[in-house]
């Protein structure tokens, strides 16, 4: 019963560090920053940025235009803003931010992604890259919406939760997002970017739980 009481306490600590998991990218650059809310921009609709733009807290944009999409366009995930990889009118960019790491901890980066095509579109699936700590990992995402001219704004989209992981290398790692959608002006959709540690305690309770099966049946057979 000690044992079983122990485990039971670690799998609580696990349940209560990845309750508190901050953001990494909010707690370095502001609450918002990984939903690109920081600091907002005036326009009725959207602001395209150029490669090298740092106008959004704590990222920057490259290799070519993105669009910084209001919720007056369409539903963001998280917040007001949202991303479009591919910058009007047609250019395939990327945006990408730089945290701090510890060498030999596993990071969890989570994002939502979104996909429709617009008038003219000629692209579905959209598809992107996401570059974590040096490896990249491809996505492709099937347009939940199509369309027409004439249309009423803000749109529909609807968004889809993913992760990758990467453990760090050195004090620092690049999070990035690549469009390879060329030649259009829908590409994909971006918001509710989130970078966390990944709990070491979800390994103490795995191996507890292997210690537990073997006595609970050694118990059984006595």
């Amino acid at each position: 019963m000690k044992l079983l009481s122990l485990i039971l306490s670690l799998g609580a600590v696990g349940l209560a560090s990845s309750a508190r998991a901050a953001n990494i990218i909010d707690s370095i650059y502001g609450v918002g920053a990984g939903s690109f809310e920081l600091p907002g921009h005036g326009a009725a609709q959207y602001e395209t940025l150029a490669s090298g733009d740092t106008d959004i807290s704590g990222w920057i944009v490259d290799p070519t235009t993105i669009d910084w999409v209001k919720d007056s366009v369409w539903n963001a995930s998280d917040g007001s803003y949202s991303i479009d990889l591919n910058g009007s009118p047609s250019g395939i960019g990327g945006i990408h931010t730089v945290i701090p790491t510890t060498a030999g901890t596993t990071y969890r980066v989570t994002f939502d992604i979104a996909a429709f095509n617009a008038p003219g579109s000629a692209t579905d699936p959209k598809t992107m890259d996401v570059n974590a700590g040096g490896t990249s990992t491809s996505f492709s995402l099937a347009a939940s919406h199509s369309y027409s001219v004439p249309f009423s704004l803000p749109l529909v989209v609807t968004w889809h939760s993913h992760f990758v992981e990467f453990t760090a290398t050195g004090s620092s790692a690049t999070i990035g997002f690549l469009s390879t959608v060329p030649g259009d002006g829908s590409a994909m959709l971006l918001d509710n970017v989130s970078v966390e540690a990944v709990p070491e305690t979800s390994g103490a309770l795995l191996a507890a739980l292997g210690l537990l099966v073997p006595l609970m049946v050694r118990r059984r057979s006595v």
